[in-house]
């Protein structure tokens, strides 16, 4: 039993990290290929092991298009979203800000944490 919480706790926070990146997640994904949603949700749940629902994942790529950061052509009913140069230089941009901002963000975590709760 209590191997399934520690479990059911992982993917969650899987999830919930996944949902925190999706932009840039999806962004990587269209660099260099054409691909349709339900190509995006079926590579994120082999990848990662989270199913998202089509309600998270098109308002995402709809947003993208807005941005100008992916455009959409439609093919046999199916839209393929392909990233932009825009969209190329501003996952370079982000990717940077988060390499540069991780360290600090688990150094501040690590420096905060009691010895009693890493223990554990």
């Amino acid at each position: 039993m209590s191997r399934v919480i520690p479990a059911l706790f992982e993917k969650d926070q899987i999830e919930n990290l996944l949902k925190s990146f999706l932009d840039i997640i999806v962004l990587s994904m269209l660099n260099g290929e054409s691909v349709h949603g339900y190509q995006i949700i079926a590579d994120l749940h082999i990848k990662f092991g989270v199913l998202l629902s089509p309600g998270t994942l098109y308002p995402l790529l709809y947003r993208l298009e807005e941005e100008g950061l992916v455009t959409v052509n439609e093919l046999k009913r199916k839209k393929l979203y392909t990233i932009t140069p825009i969209g190329k230089r501003r996952s370079s941009q982000v990717m940077k800000l988060y390499r540069k901002n991780s360290d600090k963000i688990f150094n501040f975590i690590d420096n905060n944490l009691k010895p009693e709760i890493i223990a554990k």
